[in-house]
């Protein structure tokens, strides 16, 4: 009975044993592809933060010429009505 039992207990021993050092494993490479995935995220939105600002740039040149081109059409509106002004004057 004893060599039966040493046996047996003996084999649990083994058994946890290969499982905790599975178990270890499992938890390492478990651990390393979340940081994987975490890395993959993080230099994503750091693109898209890059992508957002070259956006706006893009946008906010588009606007400042839009603003000269709106002063430009301002100028030339005031000419086209001093114009007409004085030609209603003559007449």
């Amino acid at each position: 009975l004893s060599t039966d039992e040493e046996e047996n207990t003996g084999g649990t021993g083994e058994s946890m044993a290969g499982s905790n050092t599975r178990n270890q494993c499992l938890f390492f490479i478990t651990f390393i592809l979340t940081l994987i995935v975490s890395l993959a995220l993080v230099s994503f939105v750091i693109f898209l933060i890059f992508q957002t600002r070259n956006e706006v740039d893009q946008i906010s040149s588009r606007l400042l010429s839009e603003k000269k081109n709106i002063e430009e059409l301002k100028k030339l509106n005031n000419i086209i009505l001093k114009y007409l002004n004085q030609s209603r004057i003559k007449e």
